[in-house]
């Protein structure tokens, strides 16, 4: 955990999906919404907030060569918006999407080290 409000909750990917790389985020709604169409304003505005927080977190944290931000897959009907990093030194034929198994990895303890420092980008005055 990363942050959460009463509208949106910013997670890291769990170690145990794919390659353990640092800078994969999920910015979800706490309530029950399906898609991006199926929001709020109020709702669409905090994840707005929130993706923009969690792009710039990531850039002053792990300073990437880019980050990105997708809303895609249909294999979890409840909406999550997709921020992450490319590495710097990524080979032009692992796409923006994939995870680099030769780039830098991050163990339990490191993981939960770059989440408090996330955090601290996701305060109003920030």
């Amino acid at each position: 955990m990363i942050y959460a409000d009463e509208s949106v909750v910013v997670t890291h990917r769990p170690l145990t999906e794919g390659v353990p790389m640092p800078g994969y985020l999920f910015v979800e709604t706490v309530r029950h919404a399906a898609t991006l169409a199926d929001l709020s304003d109020a709702e669409g505005a905090a994840v707005g907030w929130a993706v923009r927080r969690a792009a710039e977190a990531l850039r002053a944290e792990l300073s990437p060569e880019y980050v990105f931000s997708a809303i895609t897959g249909i294999s979890v009907a409840h909406f999550h918006q997709h921020v992450f990093v490319r590495f710097p030194g990524t080979p032009d034929d692992v796409r923006w999407f994939t995870t680099w198994s030769e780039g830098p990895c991050v163990d339990e303890a490191e993981l939960a080290a770059l989440c408090e420092r996330l955090a601290t980008h996701f305060t109003p005055d920030a």
